[in-house]
């Protein structure tokens, strides 16, 4: 009776009253489980303890059909003797009278009745004469009719009685009884006595009494928040708390005595009630009054009452379930068809409203098949704003209802491509599923082009080359339409061809040529921007220009499954062009959008050209990592012949860090066949015999490195940015000791090279010099360095320097040797180039100075603080080896600027050479790239 303290005072005053001559009614009302039942028993108790007579009796709905069922129950226990007991049975068993008001007319029923109500009257009258009388009756909007009149008379004769009348009724929509309501509480001897729900600390007093005062305290506000007060509702929460429903917190969790708690409580309601619950679970409390009413087929008035209702019970907070668990156990206990009837209804009435079609759509994922015809132009708009808004396991979810239900197989053919389309961001293994059926489309030309070009893309991803060639012959004669935006889509889909797949290209139909005046739909086009630079790559033309268009594209085009491709080649484009750290920038770019927008097949595809950048920083943990990632974003058996990419880095990155049982492991896993029919397959070939040549075995390497030659020559994809493999015969050469066969595949490559700085020029300058005589090394090795210094080639430029330093050491050149092997050291240690710091060469070099160490004691008054920052950085860039020129070049700065710097410098420091200055001045950070 916890904060009921009011309620019982106010009963036993009316009790007192009917002991003193003062008769009355008393209506206790509130929600269903708000503990009117239990005050009306504690108040039934304490009127018999204090010598009342009570007479008691509870209404059922299943009873209200029974004539006089709640008179019965009231004065039937009280006959005196068995002859009283049978008049009694007579006068108001519901048997008897129902076969009698069945019988008789209108007028003599309604004679009975009045005889009988003046009968129960006087026994009332005779049983009142000897103590005061209590009736209670819980549960008034159950009494049958003929009871409820017999109660409405009698509550008009006890004001001057020893009589007192206590009902209970449940608050919400009554219809039924509205005028004996009215005429009852009229009566001025009749008093309302209305149950709230309890407050925060009721609640709080209510958990007390079982977990103690602190449990209680913390439990309160979220028990009081779940519930809304309703005693029912909070006895169930912590009835699943205390029998361990909750997590390691101690918060409440809700279980199984909550679901069943609510569920009680609208059965006790009204019918309707459960219906209004259960179409607000269906309907996920949208649409309000109007979209319950309709789907209910009721009033919206009624609807608002019955909706009010549940908010004072505490099932929901406005239209909202207050927790989800109470939603759960009122749906399951609604079938799967009402379920799908209600939704329909819904999503009807909305598309007929103007709705959103999202909101639409919803509601008919929800109700699932069979499904109106309208319904497959909704839900192909639906998923696609929820491909806007980057909502891809919906936007699957609404086309596979799509297709499900449509019975136009050219439509059904489009939404099956997009359903691909949409599958392959998340799992190419799974949109593979739909590939025969798509392949039947297309050859029976119920595909457009572009959605025949997207089926093509993904038979060639899982390597199905024979039905791609089959595919290529249908799609070349499918109608362009005049589509300049088809066209160059097309356009690219061959050059890509040639470019990743060159033995398929060879079959596919000669594109038709391009006009020099292209219309301004065509130019802007992503795939016709990325077919100009793949043809500026094949063509050999690595060129500022080439990097111009790239950055175009990258800066216009939006991330999508159809530009995936065209971002993706021009990227390559900039690593071809030795842009390095562009295109790491505008590779992150992507990534991150493909992260955001969780494309785990995007995320791939963007991490091993992530990779292959990282390659190309001399980042080779990076690059590890990020062919790590490549491969567990899409798992290796649903990846086909483009894996050969992200493992081509992987295991390159293993050997040129030492790791050579990773590189190891990595050769392991199996390849596919289809691997060496694309470019794929030669970066595979390459990151292959480089594992071969370091774990000696150079013939096998020379295999792998011939072979790559010879396909790339046969494909006319003879890009030395692609492979170098003119350059890998040639180290392999050297390590056999033929140099004259290592020069002429060396200078074969510069001869098809510019003389631009490239990092393949510095790769090459490097390996002339280790072939060639020993006095043009100093000079072509230097060279080397230059190139790959200017273009950012760290592990490259950190193996030309290593060389450098052991020919000036093998010239007696012993300071300068130091100078540059520190420089080697250091950048090598950046890349993680473990097998190049272990050179026995370098090692002489630190032999020569042992003794001398890298940090010498610094006598001049402050030390290095005494610099200024540029005579730091250039101090700094002189001590790693740097040649006052290549400082100069790095710092924007003249030879003489440089020169200024160190004379200061090696006089703050007391030095007097630079071979002498500190290795690990504290400065700002110089990027040796």
């Amino acid at each position: 009776m916890i904060e009921r303290e009011k309620e019982i005072a106010a009963l036993r005053t009316v009790l007192q009253d009917a002991t003193q001559g003062r008769g009355g009614v008393a209506v206790v009302s509130g929600p269903v489980a708000s503990g009117k039942t239990e005050l009306l028993h504690t108040f039934a108790q304490c009127s018999a303890d204090s010598g009342a007579l009570v007479l008691s009796a509870t209404a059922s709905r299943a009873e209200q059909s029974m004539p006089f069922e709640v008179m019965a129950q009231l004065f039937q226990p009280v006959s005196q003797s068995e002859e009283s007991r049978r008049w009694t049975s007579g006068l108001i068993s519901p048997e008897m009278c129902g076969k009698a008001l069945a019988e008789s007319d209108g007028t003599a029923a309604e004679k009975s009745s009045a005889q009988v109500m003046q009968a129960l009257w006087m026994i009332l009258t005779n049983l009142a004469a000897d103590r005061p009388v209590v009736i209670v009756v819980d549960d008034l909007q159950h009494v049958d009719e003929l009871s409820r009149d017999c109660l409405l008379y009698l509550a008009r004769r006890l004001r001057f009685s020893r009589a007192l009348m206590v009902l209970t009724e449940q608050t919400g929509p009554q219809h039924r009884y509205q005028a004996f309501h009215a005429d009852l509480l009229r009566q001025p001897h009749c008093k309302r006595i209305k149950l709230a729900p309890l407050s925060e600390d009721g609640v709080r007093e209510l958990l007390r009494e079982r977990v103690g005062e602190e449990r209680a305290a913390r439990l309160a506000p979220k028990a009081h928040e779940l519930t809304g007060g309703n005693p029912l509702l909070v006895n169930a929460v912590l009835e699943d708390h205390l029998t361990g429903v909750a997590d390691g917190s101690g918060d409440l969790l809700l279980g199984d005595a909550f679901g069943e708690a609510v569920l009680s409580c609208l059965h006790r309601g009204d019918p309707l009630l459960l219906e209004v619950t259960r179409a607000v679970a269906v309907l996920g409390g949208a649409g309000g009054t109007e979209l319950i009413s309709a789907v209910l087929d009721t009033s919206a008035e009624t609807a608002a009452q019955h909706v009010q209702a549940l908010n004072g019970i505490g099932v929901l907070s406005h239209w909202q379930f207050r927790h989800p668990a109470a939603a759960r156990a009122v749906l399951d206990h609604v079938t799967v068809e009402e379920r799908s009837r209600m939704h329909v209804r819904a999503a009807t009435l909305l598309q007929q409203d103007g709705s959103p079609n999202e909101t639409v759509a919803r509601h008919l994922l929800a109700a699932g098949a069979p499904l109106p015809p309208w319904a497959v132009e909704v839900l192909r708009d639906a998923a696609e704003q929820a491909l806007f808004g980057d909502q891809t396991t919906t936007a699957v979810a609404y086309l596979e209802l799509a297709s499900s239900i449509c019975v136009d197989e050219q439509e059904r053919g489009a939404i099956m491509a997009l359903l691909t389309s949409i599958e392959w961001q998340l799992d190419p293994s799974t949109a593979s599923r739909h590939l025969p059926r798509l392949i039947s489309s297309v050859w029976q030309r119920q595909l457009d082009q572009q959605h025949a070009m997207t089926m093509l893309r993904y038979l060639l991803w899982h390597g199905r080359f024979d039905e791609a060639e089959e595919t290529m012959y249908h799609l070349d004669r499918l109608p362009v339409q005049g589509d300049p935006v088809r066209a160059a889509e097309i356009e690219f889909l061959r050059m890509w061809l040639a470019y990743s797949y060159p033995p398929l290209a060879a079959r596919f139909a000669r594109p038709a040529a391009v006009e020099r005046t292209v219309p301004v739909a065509l130019s802007t086009s992503p795939q016709h921007q990325a077919a100009n630079v793949l043809a500026t790559i094949l063509s050999g033309r690595v060129d500022d220009q080439l990097v111009a268009k790239a950055e175009q594209l990258l800066q216009s085009c939006q991330l999508r499954d159809s530009t995936l491709e065209p971002l993706t080649t021009v990227l390559t484009a900039l690593v071809y062009a030795d842009r390095i750290p562009l295109a790491a920038q505008w590779c992150d770019s992507l990534l991150g959008e493909a992260s955001a927008r969780r494309a785990p097949t995007w995320q791939a595809v963007l991490s091993s050209s992530r990779a292959e950048i990282s390659l190309r920083q001399g980042d080779l943990p990076a690059a590890a990592e990020h062919a790590r990632t490549a491969l567990a974003s899409v798992s290796q058996e649903r990846w086909g012949p483009s894996i050969g990419s992200p493992l081509a880095s992987q295991l390159l990155a293993a050997t040129e860090m030492g790791d050579f049982g990773e590189a190891a492991r990595v050769l392991a896993q199996p390849v596919p066949n289809s691997t060496y029919e694309s470019r794929y397959g030669l970066y595979y070939l390459h990151a292959r015999g480089h594992y071969y040549l370091a774990t000696g075995r150079p013939h096998a390497a020379l295999n792998d490195f011939q072979v790559c030659g010879d396909l790339m020559v046969k494909w006319s994809v003879d890009l030395p940015e692609l492979v170098p493999w003119r350059l890998d015969v040639a180290e392999v050469h050297l390590r056999v000791n033929n140099r004259d066969q290592a020069v002429a595949h060396v200078e074969d490559q510069l001869a098809r090279i510019p003389t631009t700085p490239s990092r393949t020029r510095g790769m090459a300058l490097r390996l002339l010099a280790e072939a060639g005589d020993v006095d043009s090394r100093p000079r072509l090795l230097a060279e080397a360095c230059d190139v790959l210094q200017t273009v950012g080639a760290r592990l490259e430029l950190a193996k030309a320097l290593t060389d450098l330093s052991e020919v000036h050491n093998t010239t007696g050149e012993l300071d300068r040797a130091r100078m540059v092997a520190r420089r080697a050291s250091s950048m090598a240690k950046a890349c993680h180039a473990e097998p190049l710091l272990e050179r026995g060469s370098s090692r002489q070099v630190e032999q020569h100075f042992a003794g001398r160490p890298d940090v010498i004691e610094i006598s001049g008054a402050g030390g290095t603080s005494t610099l200024s920052d540029a005579e730091r950085r250039v101090a700094t860039l002189a001590a790693q080896g740097y040649t006052n020129r290549q400082i100069a070049r790095r710092l924007f700065i003249t030879v003489s600027t440089v020169e200024q710097h160190l004379t200061r410098a090696y006089r703050k420091l007391n030095v007097n050479r630079r071979t002498d200055l500190p290795i690990d001045i504290e400065v700002m950070t110089v990027d040796s790239a």
